[in-house]
């Protein structure tokens, strides 16, 4: 069954109304020159048709009547023949603009849905039915109801945009109390010591007020440094505990007042310290020689580090022998071994004075 023409027809065919002419127009024309029919070209020479058979008598527009085209059945057959070749056209041509929009639909849900990667993260799987219905609703978009899946991914930022906002926030900062090299600093004042751990253990490292007060300490990991400071015109004092956190009176001393530095092993000695201000001045020693002590003269705490005993006030043998080893072994020029040792001539005393306000200060193995 065909569909009559009623009219003229879309004009991408090119089949505008004035191509199906009147009875008495081109197409008598060209069937009386061999039973043609004109679409649309200019008549004269060169003009293209179509041959449906021998001339006819009979007009066969498509807007004839119905009882011209019953009295007309060969021309009633040719323009049926007509029709359906413009339906074919058409419905060729609309089921081709369809699958075009379907494409075209389905390329932009793709790419602006938010079933990608993204919303796979961070939003739960729809049913398939849901993903069915939507992709058909996007290979046929209305008019009257644009899609909107454009707008809605532009407002919802991606669970992966986020996790990188999170990936390039700024790290904490590291714990410089663990941080080889970059240990914090204790105490108070514009003076300085800036004190490095040489010993193959970590140590504890306190300052003490003239009343031997505790007023600040450093916790070092071998290798790491720290800085200790002090306050102006006060008298002052460092050493270093024992493996269990204790301050023992027979440990070496780094003494400070006014600009006046000494090292003094006189109690005892349980480090090697030394100073200097990179200027020239120098005081203490880096030597160690507790492992050439006697036992006799040494202790040891929980972890077997060794304490030298000192002279003190020479009272006991075991602190004359301590002081005379102590003596032997670093001489008396560097770092104090007895009380009265600040008495001695010039190069042999122990007390020195710089007006450098940063030392910098090694507690070393006994």
């Amino acid at each position: 069954m065909s569909t009559k023409v009623s009219g003229p027809v879309d004009q991408l065919f090119g089949l505008h109304n004035s191509d199906f002419g009147s009875p008495q127009g081109r197409l008598t024309d060209q069937r009386q020159a061999g039973g043609g029919i004109d679409f649309g070209t200019s008549p004269g020479a060169g003009a293209q048709s179509v041959n449906f058979g021998g001339p006819s008598p009979h007009n066969s527009d498509g807007r004839v009547n119905a009882s011209a085209q019953a009295a007309n059945p060969t021309d009633q057959d040719l323009a049926a023949s007509v029709r359906n070749l413009v339906e074919q056209i058409m419905q060729a041509l609309a089921q081709f603009m369809q699958q075009n929009r379907s494409d075209t639909g389905a390329s932009s849900q793709s790419s602006g849905s938010p079933q990608g990667k993204s919303a796979a993260v961070s939003a739960p799987a729809q049913p398939a039915a849901a993903n069915a219905g939507s992709q058909q609703a996007a290979a046929t978009p209305s008019a009257a109801q644009p899609s909107s899946a454009g707008p809605q991914v532009a407002s919802t930022p991606p669970a992966n945009a986020q996790a990188a906002a999170e990936a390039t926030a700024a790290p904490a900062p590291a714990d410089k109390s663990t941080a080889v090299g970059d240990a914090a600093s204790a105490g108070s004042g514009p003076y300085s010591f800036n004190i490095t751990n040489t010993q193959d253990h970590a140590i504890k490292i306190g300052q003490f007020d003239k009343n031997e007060k505790l007023v600040g300490e450093l916790s070092l990991e071998p290798g790491q440094k720290g800085t200790m400071k002090y306050e102006a015109d006060t008298t002052g004092l460092l050493k270093q505990a024992d493996a269990d956190g204790n301050y023992k009176p027979d440990a070496s001393r780094l003494e400070f007042y006014n600009g006046f530095i000494n090292t003094s092993d006189i109690d005892g000695r349980n480090a090697a310290i030394y100073a200097s201000d990179g200027k020239g001045f120098e005081v203490g020693d880096k030597q160690s020689i507790a492992d050439k002590a006697p036992d006799s003269i040494t202790s040891l705490d929980s972890a077997g580090n060794k304490t030298i005993a000192g002279w003190y006030d020479g009272s006991t043998e075991k602190m004359k022998q301590g002081g005379d080893f102590l003596t032997k072994e670093l001489g008396t020029g560097m770092t104090y071994q007895h009380p009265n040792d600040d008495t001695l001539g010039q190069g042999s005393n122990p007390m020195r004075h710089t007006d450098s306000m940063s030392l910098d200060v090694v507690f070393g193995k006994a």
